[in-house]
This record gives C-alpha cells, structure tokens and sequence, in this order.
C-alpha cells in the first residue's frame, strides 16, 4: 500500500512538472508571438512614416519574413500594400495581387477592400477595371468585411461593374451601418431621403444621417445641411411646360450616325441629367454645339452652361462618338468646395432630318469614375423649331426584305440641289451610294438595285439639309 502510495505521489509530482514545462513554452510561444507582432506593427509604421527609427528596407525584410513563412495575414496585406505604393520596395502590380490575395486567403478579408479600390482607382498602373473591382468587394462582403459591403453597395448603387441595383445596395449599407461604419450610415441616409432601393422616409433618414455625422463624417453633415433630397425637382420638371419635352426617364438610345456628315452644323437645345437608375430627373441645362467633319473624325464646340469647350470624336463601329479631347466644369451636389472637372467620355446620338438625340456620358475627374446618364436633345439652328415626330414617316420600302431590287417611296418638302442615296452596314461602314442630282419638292419613287450582302442595313437618303432615313433588309435579315 505505501509503495503503491508512492507510486501515485511520483506519478502526480512528474505530471506536475509536465505541467509547468508545457506552461512555460506556451509562455515563450506568446511572448515570442507577441514581440513579432510589434515588429510588424512597428514595421508598418514604419512604411506609413509614423516611426522613423528604422529604414524602410528594415520595415520590408519584417514583413516579408512573417509573410514567407505563412504565420501572419496581416504581414502578407502589409508587404501586397507596399509593392502597391512602392514604399521600400519598387512598385509592382503582380506582387501586389499575389499578397493581397494570400492575405485574403488566410483570413484577412479586408484584402479583398484593398484588392477592390486598386482596380477601381487603377492603383499601382493596373489598368481601371470596375468589374474586377466589384468581384473583389462582393468576395469580401460575402466574408462579412464591413468595408466591402460598404464597397459592393457602392458599386450597386451606381452600376459600376455590375447592374445598377439601389434595392441591393440600400440592404448592403443597412448591414454595414448596423456595425456603425459611418459612410455606409451615410449612403443609407441618402436611400432613405431620395426614396432609392426603399421607401422614401425622412425620419429614417436624417437618423441615419445624424449617426454618421456624430461620428464624424463630413458628407453627412453637409448633407443635414440640405434642405431638400437630390430628386425633389422631378414632378416639376416632368410637369412645367416651361421645361420643354424632358422625358419622366432616360429614354434608350440606339446609336445610328452612320453618316458622319449629316452631324456637320449649329445646335442648340438642351442637356437633362438623370440620377444613376436614369428614373429621376435632377437637373437640366441649355446646350449649343457645333459640329464638323475632318479627315480624323469629328470636331467642334459645345456650350455647356457657362463652359465653351473645344472638342474630338471618333465614331467607332457601333455608332458611338468617343471623344479625345474635351473637359467641362458643372456644380455638382455632393461637392462643395467649387466646380467639378469632368472628362466629355463618349455619346450615342441617333440623327434624323435636323433633330439629335442621343446620350452623352461624362467621365468625374474628381471620382475617377463615369458620371450619372445624360440625355441630350439637339435642333439645327436656321430650320424649323418644330421637332420631326416621326423619322420614318415620309418614307417607305417595298419589297422590304428584298432580294436584289427595292423601290424607296419618299416625299420632300422642299427642291434639293443635290440628293443622294447611301447605305451603311450595322457598324456603320458606306456600301452603297449613288448621286440622285436635283430633286424637285413633293413624292418620288426610286428603284434601287445595290450590290450588298444578305443581311440588314440603314437607308439614308440626303436631300441638302433633308435627311430621310429607314431600315431596309436584304433577303430575309441576318
């Protein structure tokens, strides 16, 4: 029994003494993690300039070996951030995505913000790709970041990388905001206020507005200083004749300047601009243009507001106006500190007798992003204020599909000194024309036999500065 006894007692001593070894290199395990953790934090506020008792090299070489040997995530976004800033390091893109992405799948998810804003600000020369960018932010979000959910409804609500969805973006910032992350508190402010993605309800508004602002963030706290929404003058527009014809919403825009010539003149008439669903109308300005033709395109100047801008544009295969030159200065709401700079981007302008319509897209200088949707509604100077109400209807095609011959029956309201007949594919190439010489005022019947391909075209007939226009089929369409 007493050997027995002293058997347990050596036994309870050993285990004792196990005990305390294990205890004493977890110990150092902790205290060896958490010294390498402070030369991390220190490393990093080293590259930010917090510290400077230590090089910039010194910084790198801790954090690369933290990141080498897989142990800490937040050393791996630390090094990916500074090969994106080339800070210690040379800038470089792919050493970047790779350590931001070996962050991310070690479970720091706050790399897929990172990874996001570099594709949507075209950070550390990746070419701007808002696509990728939403990806990255919705992976983030889906990891439960705050930061990308703020980031993704971003996106939603514009529709950059994705569909403009405000419903979506609106439950995004109401999952962000219940973290009281201040901008998306703000964003949904602004749904609650607009009506966008929710039912329009100014307590729930200014709720989230007053959060955002006690903690601090500026837009909100210019935004209680506002005494309307961004959208209250859309009833006012959309119902005063003293407006013009402002469409309720952005209409669609087929784009068809397959002749370039015919946007040869002196415009005036209006811009209206559209909130980011293109169903609120916010605001509308009177606009001149004048356009012309040369060897490279097209050129000219618009009168934007109070802006004179000198402007270049090639039209590219699908009838779209890209334009190389020409910024404006507008007010904008969200901006307070003056104008901002916008980049003219592209348009989409669909042409008949002396009428344009089209969509002009501006590209936000200060955001570095597209602007809201433009509608944009020209007259040419000297004719008939009266807008045409129907492109088509003085002409008509029969047989139409055809099979080699078709007759174009027309009508003009006035003698033409030199009229044409031209035919442009669907990216806008000239395959048949003919000159028509003088025309006298009233109907006409014109054979035409061209020598095309099946398929399906547009059908331009010029009359000096009467332009008729239709589509016509070659055998049975595509």
């Amino acid at each position: 029994m007493v050997k027995y006894n002293s058997i347990i007692e050596a036994t309870a001593t050993n285990l004792r003494s196990v005990i305390c070894i294990l205890l004493l290199c977890a110990f150092c395990s902790v205290s060896m993690a958490d010294n390498k953790t402070d030369s991390i934090k220190h490393a990093v506020r080293i590259l930010k300039g917090m510290d400077k008792d230590r090089s910039l090299l010194w910084a790198v070489s801790i954090l690369r070996s933290a990141a080498d040997n897989d142990s800490i995530a937040y050393a791996m976004n630390s090094l990916g951030m500074a090969y994106m800033a080339g800070i210690g390091v040379e800038q470089d893109s792919i050493q970047c995505v790779y350590w931001l992405e070996k962050a991310a799948a070690n479970g720091f998810k706050e790399a897929f913000h990172n990874l996001g804003r570099m594709y949507k600000n075209s950070y550390c020369g990746v070419k701007q790709d808002f696509v990728k960018s939403y990806q990255y932010f919705e992976k983030g979000a889906e990891k439960n970041s705050v930061l990308c959910m703020y980031d993704m409804g971003f996106m939603l609500y514009k529709g950059l990388g994705c569909g403009q969805d405000y419903q979506h973006a609106a439950e995004l910032f109401q999952k962000a905001s219940n973290r009281d992350y201040s901008p998306a508190l703000y964003m949904l402010g602004l749904c609650y206020r607009n009506g966008y993605g929710v039912e329009a309800d100014t307590a729930r508004a200014n709720f989230c507005l007053k959060r955002s602002a006690a903690l601090g963030y500026r837009y909100a706290i210019e935004e209680l200083c506002r005494p309307h929404p961004e959208n209250y003058m859309h009833e006012d527009y959309i119902d005063n004749a003293t407006y013009g014809n402002v469409p309720e919403n952005m209409p669609d825009i087929s784009p068809e300047v397959n002749d370039t010539s015919l946007l040869a003149g002196e415009y005036q008439g209006f811009v209206v601009m559209y909130d980011w669903s293109g169903n609120y109308v916010l605001g509308e300005k009177p606009v001149m243009m004048t356009m012309g033709k040369d060897r490279d395109g097209i050129s000219g100047i618009t009168v934007f507001g109070n802006d004179t801008v000198p402007f270049r544009a090639t039209v590219g295969k699908e009838g779209k106006l890209k334009f190389s030159e020409g910024d404006i200065s507008l007010c904008e709401r969200y901006y307070t500190s003056g104008k901002v700079r916008y980049r003219m981007d592209y348009a989409m302008f669909d042409i008949w007798q002396d009428n344009i319509k089209g969509e002009l897209r501006l590209y936000s200088l200060w955001l570095n992003e597209p602007e809201r949707p433009m509608y944009l509604e020209l007259h040419r100077k000297g004719s008939d204020m009266q807008p045409a109400k129907d492109r088509y209807s003085r002409i008509t095609i029969s047989p139409n599909p055809f099979s080699s011959t078709f007759t174009a029956n027309f009508e003009l309201p006035a003698t033409a000194a030199d009229a044409k007949v031209k035919i442009f594919d669907k990216y806008g190439a000239l395959v048949y024309s003919r000159s028509l010489g003088n025309l006298q005022a009233g109907k006409h019947s014109l054979p035409i036999s061209p020598d095309i391909l099946q398929g399906t075209y547009v059908l331009n007939i010029t009359a000096g500065k009467q332009v008729l226009r239709t589509i016509i089929v070659k055998n049975g369409g595509m």
